[in-house]
């Protein structure tokens, strides 16, 4: 296994940039999820990982080697695709070991790696069929483990499971979690599903728009995004986002004036806004309540329910203030009547604060 890094690495399609200027660098064994929404440029990123697309300027390194001019199989990665890509025609078995034949091993060698390889997969059984007897999840298992005998310093993997329906996704995550501690390996995965991110990442990458938006956890994320994009695109359901203005600055505090809701007061704010400045504010669905709780200051917010989802351990509450959807999270047995107005609320120490530009207004 190897260290991944990425030195000011751009793509350019004519006058198209679709990365521009990467930097990063994945430990040695870390599992690091590349997210973001279509056409952010994370499969392309990672083609140029793989080799299989010259990058247009800066480097990449594998390990102490740099790797920037290597063609794809001098690389020693190993690809999975959304597609499979498997050989209609061959069996499990054939196609599990077609790298190792391609590159002239024994019999008894071979052999003994498909069907190691196939036992981490749990496919031990499966190794006559042809992909065609098998189901999604099978037949990406199969993808995996022709990866695995390759023995790669790193794995990548591009939306492996968006072919597979929800029930199945969820089993392959946990199992791509367990393979992954199993090998001990550097992996880089990339998904447009943010929940795959969450659950599976050691680290996330988001990407927008062919630029890195923010490197962290899991939570990191989640609790302290450094700006609009990343706080709208981590979570589900998404952050609800206000228009507001600064209303007063006060010598702790920070008095907002929200759009359909009136003043809210914020303390510990890096003081850097202006009297008049508009902002964001930003909150997450899941941190309001319909009853009054927590530590002082609470936020009153009323709003007027348009739809509920009810969805056993959770109700989710869809209104709107100002035109903008505004959604709650409340406890599954939380009793909401569309169109009959409510008070929620929530802890002003959980409200984000955007500038105009949408970079986070830190809290000191």
């Amino acid at each position: 296994m190897a260290r991944l890094e990425l030195s000011n690495v751009s793509k350019s399609y004519g006058a198209f940039d679709a990365i521009t200027d990467v930097s990063l660098a994945i430990e040695d064994g870390e599992f690091a999820v590349f997210v973001g929404p279509s056409g952010c440029g994370k499969s392309t990123l990672l083609r140029l990982i793989a080799g299989l697309d010259p990058i247009s300027d800066g480097a990449i390194r594998i390990g102490p080697d740099d790797v920037t001019r290597r063609p794809a199989g001098t690389r020693s990665v190993a690809m999975v695709f959304q597609s499979y890509a498997l050989y209609p025609h061959m069996s499990v078995y054939d196609n599990i070991a077609f790298p190792l034949q391609m590159e002239r091993r024994s019999k008894g060698d071979i052999r003994q790696q498909v069907e190691k390889a196939a036992g981490t997969v749990q496919l031990s059984t499966r190794l006559k069929d042809k992909p065609s007897k098998l189901s999604g999840g099978q037949r990406q298992r199969v993808a995996i483990a022709r990866a695995i005998v390759r023995k790669p310093k790193i794995f990548l993997m591009d939306e492996p499971l968006s072919n597979l329906d929800a029930a199945l996704r969820i089993e392959m995550r946990t199992e791509l979690t367990q393979l992954h501690k199993e090998l001990g390996a550097t992996m880089v995965y990339v998904t447009h599903d943010q929940l795959e991110a969450m659950t599976m990442a050691d680290r996330i990458v988001v990407l927008n728009g062919g630029r890195v938006e923010q490197v962290g956890r899991p939570m990191d994320l989640y609790h302290k995004p450094v700006n609009r994009f990343v706080a709208g695109f981590i979570g589900s359901p998404p952050m609800n986002m206000l228009r507001s203005k600064v209303k007063a600055i006060e010598s702790e505090y920070y008095s907002f004036e929200a759009n359909g809701i009136g003043t809210i007061v914020i303390d510990g704010l890096a003081k850097r806004l202006k009297i008049g400045e508009e902002v964001v504010l930003g909150i997450r669905p899941e941190f309001l309540a319909p009853h009054p709780a927590g530590s002082e200051p609470l936020v009153k917010i009323g709003v007027v329910p348009r739809s509920v989802e009810r969805l056993g351990a959770q109700t989710i509450v869809h209104s709107a203030i100002e035109g903008q959807n505004f959604t709650c999270v409340f406890a599954g047995d939380q009793v909401v009547e569309p169109g009959r107005a409510l008070n929620v609320y929530c802890d002003a120490a959980n409200i984000h604060v955007f500038d105009a530009a949408g970079i986070t207004v830190s809290r000191n």
